[in-house]
């Protein structure tokens, strides 16, 4: 890891983001550049012409906050007026980052934070996404799976955030309250047979995966509740979950499983986009 962008909006989220770019740093020796993205309201017209003070301003604030808690000579500072996913995907592009870092959504902002700046980050970008959240970095690590090859491995995500950290692979059982997915397409069999083809292929995935444990959860009610309180239960602080990488379309995110994990788990979450196996 040689570079991080970390988004900052002048806010309480922005103690987690420093906090977990400051650890990363010192892990991986990576640069650090904290954007900003400063937005005038359409209407704000008379505002427009003061946009270099206003970058002034917010740019000192901006170093005034960080002064204290961060290497500045060692970290970028770039705010602009402009969209903030626009200026987020902009610099991770411009200094080729190899994760970016967000700020914390809270129960009550999950939707809507989902929904604007974080899901229109997540549907135009490659590189990891670490949405930060009051919690050590990896004191233990959650990686969620549906049993395919594009669960990010255990071991790559140790040695991405260089952790030393206990890792289970978790498998929600979606047979268990009779639903057979992914196995929809054969549902005129019986769930017994559903059930003996999960098992098969839980068994698959332990063979191919030896750098972790995995964990098959029964669910009860559904599938993100249940991991949020296995996460809680067993005292969890980072879930990682995975997208095939569809050059902007990342379906397996948005619109699924994953999407309702991210917005209910009380973790950080490290979101990583694998390529396609040759």
């Amino acid at each position: 890891m040689k570079r991080i962008v970390a988004a900052l909006a002048i806010d309480k989220s922005d103690d987690f983001v420093i906090e977990k770019a400051n650890e990363l740093k010192k892990r991986t020796g990576a640069k650090v550049t904290y954007v900003h993205a400063a937005e005038t309201p359409f209407f704000d017209f008379a505002s427009l012409s003061n946009k270099e003070e206003d970058i002034a301003k917010i740019t000192e604030e901006l170093f005034n906050s960080l002064k204290d808690r961060v290497e500045l000579e060692k970290s970028d500072i770039v705010v602009t007026f402009s969209k903030a996913w626009e200026l987020i995907l902009k610099t991770a592009k411009s200094c080729e980052a190899d994760i970016v870092v967000l700020g914390n959504m809270s129960k009550n902002r999950a939707v809507f934070y989902l929904g604007s700046t974080a899901k229109k980050v997540l549907e135009k970008i490659g590189t990891p996404i670490f949405i930060a959240r009051d919690k050590p970095l990896d004191k233990k690590i959650i990686i969620q799976t549906d049993l395919g090859k594009y669960t990010m491995r255990a071991n790559d995500v140790k040695n991405f955030l260089k952790s030393t950290a206990n890792t289970e692979y978790i498998y929600a059982n979606t047979a268990s309250f009779g639903v057979a997915v992914p196995y929809t397409t054969i549902s005129v069999h019986s769930l017994e047979f559903v059930k003996d083809e999960i098992e098969k292929n839980v068994n698959d995935f332990k063979k191919s995966r030896k750098d972790a444990p995995i964990v098959t959860l029964e669910i009860e009610n559904n599938i993100s509740d249940t991991i949020k309180e296995y996460a809680q239960k067993n005292d969890f602080s980072l879930t990682v979950l995975a997208s095939r990488n569809l050059a902007g379309l990342n379906p397996i995110i948005f619109g699924s499983t994953a999407s309702k994990i991210a917005q209910v788990v009380d973790t950080n979450l490290l979101i990583t986009f694998v390529e396609d196996e040759e």
